[in-house]
Parts: structure tokens; sequence; C-alpha cells
């Protein structure tokens, strides 16, 4: 009869002894946040010299709010977590929010609530002696935000919120110190039943002493315009981040690998050359895919119980997690895209506007106006036999949607 205490116990000793094999004491590729560590951050250069003049020019009174946008996985949390940590050894109040509570009276709870907690409050959860002055009142707002979430008890009014922001910002907040918010996720608030909260930012991102940085998808900008014009001219500043450099790729690998190699370890080990170029090509220089790459590389050569990790254990793992040209395609596409190609992909990978049209129960013009944006960024072909024009899909798309082989074992 099997003892599940020694089961696990054995398997772990295996696991240990696997990691030992590969030349590794631990799997350094984790998706876990910066959180102020900066051994593992590479590049970004340009982004830095973006929000280092941000943040300089704040402090003396000219404040421009900026959106950060980049495609899943760029960067854009990381960037955001470093910010934080860099605003915070100045002293700023810092709080990193994300677009979930995405009413004006949840944001608003959400807001104040990080403030008391990571900028008034200290590490043992007591009261910065710098505000006890204020120390009644800032005690009274944190009692009544003790249980935020949206079944805030009534006697807590929105009005009643905003006047207790306007308290510690206006009051409490020392005039010399910027308050910063981070806001991951923003494309959240592009939504029509947003409006009420877009319009809150109106007025709240022009407050002296506001900053604020949004993080959200290439789009962005333009998805928050479509639901308020007035939110370009309170986000002035975009800070674009483009896909890692391939030498700044070798270097994400390298520096993770370092960390956790054994002592006797070289190079890129446990990956052969070939294989790491195998990732840094067909990842891209997106930092979250690499890192997933590896991870999933590293995790197949645990259970196979190997001492190297080559390109075809870096090509299984790719499978497994879906990273390909193909894949990223598909990402990129709007779900009405996406369906399209999809049905181009039941026709066997050609067919008319006619066609698909009828497949997917819409009318031939919507259709061929999303086949002519699908066309413009080079992801199908359109050829002309006789009365006919034919799109059909790309290499990539192709690999994807139907010769899209069995996972390896």
């Amino acid at each position: 009869m099997l003892d599940p205490i020694e089961f696990i116990q054995n398997a772990s000793s295996i696991t240990k002894k696997s990691m030992n094999r590969l030349k590794l004491k631990t799997n350094p590729f984790s998706e876990k946040p910066i959180r102020g560590n900066t051994k593992f951050f590479v590049g970004r250069t340009t982004e830095l010299m973006e929000i280092a003049d941000i943040l300089g020019a704040a402090q003396y009174g000219s404040v421009a709010n900026a959106a950060i946008v980049g495609t899943k996985g760029i960067g854009k949390s990381s960037l955001l977590n470093v910010i934080y940590y860099a605003a915070k050894r100045q002293n700023h109040w810092t709080v990193e929010l994300e677009a979930s509570q995405i009413t004006p009276r949840q944001f608003l709870i959400q807001l104040m609530y990080g403030i008391i907690r990571d900028n008034i409050f200290t590490m043992d959860g007591t009261l910065s002696t710098d505000y006890l002055e204020h120390s009644q009142k800032i005690i009274d707002i944190y009692r009544r935000l003790d249980s935020y979430s949206d079944k805030t008890p009534v006697h807590y009014p929105r009005e009643k919120i905003e006047r207790d922001l306007d308290y510690l910002l206006n009051n409490v907040k020392e005039d010399s110190k910027l308050c910063i918010i981070l806001i991951d996720e923003a494309d959240q608030f592009a939504r029509k039943g947003c409006l009420r909260l877009l319009q809150f930012f109106h007025s709240f991102l022009y407050e002296d002493g506001i900053l604020a940085f949004f993080a959200g998808s290439p789009t962005l900008m333009e998805n928050l315009t479509k639901v308020s014009p007035a939110m370009r001219d309170r986000l002035p500043k975009i800070i674009n981040m483009p896909p890692l450099s391939k030498e700044e790729s070798y270097d994400l690998i390298l520096r993770r690998l370092k960390d956790a190699q054994i002592p006797k370890a070289k190079g890129y080990e446990p990956f052969t050359e070939n294989a790491v170029d195998v990732i840094v090509e067909e990842c891209d220089g997106i930092p979250r895919k690499i890192i997933m790459t590896c991870s999933e590389a590293i995790s197949i050569g645990l259970k196979k119980g190997l001492t190297d990790i080559d390109e075809d254990i870096v090509k299984m793992a790719m499978k497994k997690l879906g990273i390909s040209v193909g894949h990223q395609i598909l990402n990129h596409l709007t779900p009405a895209q996406s369906k399209i190609v999809k049905a181009l992909a039941s026709f066997g990978g050609k067919s008319t506007v006619t066609e698909l049209a009828k497949v997917l129960n819409n009318s031939p013009g919507t259709v061929g106006t999303h086949l002519s944006d699908i066309y413009e960024m080079g992801y199908i072909y359109k050829e002309r036999s006789g009365n006919n024009v034919y799109y059909t899909l790309s290499k990539e798309l192709n690999e994807v949607l139907i010769n899209n082989d069995d996972e390896d074992d």
C-alpha cells in the first residue's frame, strides 16, 4: 500500500537530483514581479530616461501624466514596479493599483486605502510619526476603509470619500511630495460603463502634486479616448515599450541562469547554444515568452532526467505553451478578425468573402472590411481567379490553424 507522505518525499528527492543534473540549484525563470530587485531588469534605457524626465519635471510643478503601452508580456508591470520603488526612495507617496475595481466609488476606496496603507502607516502597522498631528482623522478614515469593497457601508457615500481623499492629499501630504498613482491593466477603463470614472479623472489628474502612469495595450489611448476624448489631454505622454533586442534577450536568459547555476556550470548551461538561439529567435523579444519558454523547457528536462536542454526540448516547450509566430498573430487579432481566420481555416485555408459571410452569418461587407484589414497587416494573402477573389492564410497561421499536430508526450 502506497504511503502518501513517503511518496511525496521520494518524488521531491528525485526532483532535487534532476535539478542538480541540469547544473541548477533552482528554476530561475519565475514570472513573479521584480518587487524592488532589479538584478533581472534588462534594457529599457530609453523608457527609463523618459520616466526620469517626467518625475524630475513633476517635482517642480510641471506634471505630465503618462501612458505606458506595449503588447502582453512586454514588461509593463515590471516597469511600473521600478517606478514604484524609485519614487519610494524619494519619499513620494506611491500607490500601485489594478483597474479591476472599475466604479468611481470602488476606485476611490482602493486609492485611498493604498495611500494610507503604503505611505502613512509604517511596516509594523502603526501611524508614521510624520503624520501624528492628523492621527485622529487618518484613523477615522482608515476604519471606514478597513473593509473596503463594493459592500462599504452606505454611511460612507462617494461625496464623503472624495472629501476624505482631498483631505489626505491637501492637508496631510507635504507639498514637496508627489502622489504617484500607478494603474496596471488600464484598458479595463475603456468601456462606456467607466465613463463616470474617466470623468472623475478629468479633474483629478489636473490636481497639484498628482502624477499618474496608466499601463495598457498598444491601443490604450485610442480605446480610452473613444469613451472620453478628454483623456488625451490628461495623458499627454506616451511611453512605448518595444520588444527587447536580441542582445538584451540573451542577457535576460544569462542573468537568470547565473543566479541559479551550481558553481561548476558555465555559460548558458543547461541550455545548449542552439537552444538559446531558438528561444531568442522565436520569442521576438517578449520577456514573458522568453521566461515561460525557459521555465517550461527546464520542467520537461526535469521530467525526462536530462543533463542538458537542446533545441528539440525548447521546441517541445514552445509547442506546449503555444509560443510561435502563428499564435502571436492570433493574439494580435481582434475577436472578430480571429473568427474570420478560423473560418478561413475551416475551408482549408482558402475561401471567398461570400463563402465566409455565409458560414459566419454576417454581411459580405463586414467580412470584407475585416479581411482587408488582416490583409493589410500581412497575415493573409489574396489572389484573383476568374471573377472571384480568394483569401488564403499565411504560412504561420496555416501551421497553427490547420497543420497543428498533436503535442509530443
